[in-house]
């Protein structure tokens, strides 16, 4: 039996993915360990976790902080049609791995969707302030907040809302990486508000 088209369309599968990965990730530690940013063993020769970081979590606040952020914007982005959200996660994942490697060799360990979450807030009210009319200070307040936060984290060397064990790093250089995937996906999408009418009308 074949799914709806509308229910299909509009099913957030790219959030579900990275949040039901990262919840299976947090409850089994052999995945855990073995998908987390571990500069030792991606110079052995495990190159995955470069891009797989993202689904690990060091604690529950850090899990669920990340989860619920990251779940409630991707869900509102992707049941807009929208087109370039896949963008913010592939550029946030990959890129921060890659800088981290390159940048910073006294990190020995890394994770979290934290990078992916501020990407997809951002890229929410990108999207939101070139199709809509409406509520435009608000997406500017929420873009200005994000920015300052990030400010915040590098001026204290320190997360603002979770708790991770010291042997662990939440990075605002990943929360800052993931507000360049959302300007890049905004550019390589070019939403504009004739498409935020054709898919107001298509889900009429």
């Amino acid at each position: 039996m074949a799914w709806p088209e509308s229910l299909t369309s509009k099913l957030p599968v790219v959030t579900l993915f990275f949040v039901v990965i990262s919840l299976i990730t947090y409850g089994w530690p052999y995945l855990s360990e073995l998908l987390v940013y571990d500069r030792e063993a991606i110079f052995k020769g495990e190159l995955w976790r470069i891009i797989t970081a993202p689904f690990v979590h060091f604690s529950m606040s850090h899990l669920c902080w990340n989860v619920l952020v990251f779940g409630a914007a991707g869900w509102a982005i992707e049941t807009q049609n929208s087109r370039g959200f896949w963008i913010v996660c592939g550029f946030s994942s990959l890129s921060a791995g890659l800088i981290l490697l390159w940048a910073m060799p006294e990190l020995i360990r890394y994770g979290g969707l934290s990078g992916l979450a501020t990407g997809a807030v951002a890229y929410l009210c990108l999207y939101k302030l070139m199709t809509t009319g409406k509520d435009k200070f608000i997406w500017l307040t929420i873009l200005i907040l994000i920015g300052a936060k990030i400010i915040i984290e590098v001026t204290a060397a320190n997360p603002i809302f979770v708790q991770t064990d010291t042997l662990f790093h939440v990075l605002p250089a990943a929360h800052f990486l993931g507000c360049i995937g959302a300007i890049i996906a905004v550019i390589w999408s070019r939403p504009s508000k004739e498409i935020q009418v054709e898919a107001t009308g298509l889900s009429r």
